[in-house]
């Protein structure tokens, strides 16, 4: 591959006005419709997957004034999706995501804890074995305060871990944020100090931006596709707005080679929706892409942190793959 490992990323904001100027995507997107958790917003959801036949989503259900988040399983319906009967219901787990690793289903999540006055304890990742969505097993304790931990089997059999260490990227690059990144043999080898001493990838975030992966995928050329989000915040009328982009990127696993990153969607693919509160007005935070085969994709993205969208794209790996 002839990836630059000392490619110098521009801010977001730069690169979204690059993504404008090309007009991508060309259509708004919708607002998914979620059902049985009636009075709790759904978003920040994973990917669509199938469990033995029917497709579902895990989504983070919680209210409208509060942080304090349950995971719950919802299957797709002719009307949106609707809360799964005889499933399980993990309680604290933010922002939920999906991976097949050894045949297996992989449930991950954010596990936070919230004192009585809304104030946050701790946090860290945690993963569970669902392949029995009525009882999923915890399977893997992540380091304290690191969330966007992702992992993916590669075609060898092989596991890519992919990490955001934000205090090691301060401490070795002076910047807010890095995404580490190792492979280990199998999932027996996903461990918490694994995951914690993962060399760091420098090149995805400007310095004052933060950011992770949400998402991988195995590209036919032997590369690994990111999805992933870049954000970075600024003070608008005495409030500190946060601004969030949904990026592709792709690197080879062997030489660590990265592609330059790309935005593939922004807060306004979508259609207008509530706000959690003002500062979130401008969050699309990534929850993956499904590939169509056919050169396009779908998108999916929190929004505001109180609701779910999706919006047909082109497929961003394409040009990694014919590269």
């Amino acid at each position: 591959m002839n990836f630059s490992v000392s490619i110098t990323p521009t801010r977001a904001i730069d690169d979204l006005l690059e993504f404008k100027k090309r007009r991508f995507p060309e259509k708004a997107g919708e607002i998914l419709k979620f059902s049985g958790a009636e009075g709790y917003d759904v978003y920040n959801t994973s990917v669509p997957f199938d469990y033995r036949g029917t497709t579902v989503m895990a989504g983070r259900v919680e209210s409208r004034d509060s942080e304090a988040s349950t995971t719950m399983f919802f299957e797709k319906t002719p009307e949106g999706y609707k809360l799964m009967p005889q499933t399980d219901k993990i309680k604290n787990l933010q922002d939920p995501f999906v991976a097949e690793i050894g045949g297996r289903l992989i449930l991950g999540g954010v596990d936070a804890i919230w004192r009585d006055d809304g104030s946050l304890v701790t946090y860290h990742t945690d993963f569970y074995d669902a392949s029995e969505l009525s009882h999923p097993r915890h399977i893997i304790h992540g380091p304290a305060e690191m969330k966007d931990i992702r992992l993916l089997e590669l075609p060898d059999g092989r596991v890519a871990v992919f990490t955001r260490p934000n205090g090691r990227a301060v401490a070795e690059y002076g910047i807010t944020a890095a995404v580490g990144f190792v492979l280990v043999d199998d999932l027996r080898e996903v461990t918490e100090k694994v995951i914690a001493e993962a060399p760091l990838i420098k090149w995805l975030f400007a310095d004052d931006e933060w950011g992770g992966c949400n998402q991988l995928h195995n590209l036919k050329n032997g590369l690994v596709g990111i999805i992933g989000h870049k954000s970075w915040g600024e003070m608008i009328g005495g409030a500190h707005i946060l601004h969030y982009y949904c990026f592709a990127s792709a690197i080879d696993p062997d030489t660590r080679e990265i592609a330059p990153l790309k935005i593939i969607g922004s807060r306004e693919c979508f259609p207008p929706l509530d706000c959690k509160n003002p500062r979130v007005k401008d969050v699309c935070f990534t929850s993956g892409i499904i590939r169509n085969g056919d050169g396009t994709a779908y998108l999916y993205s929190g929004l505001n942190d109180c609701g779910e969208g999706v919006v047909k794209i082109e497929d961003p790996f394409a040009e990694y793959e014919n590269n």
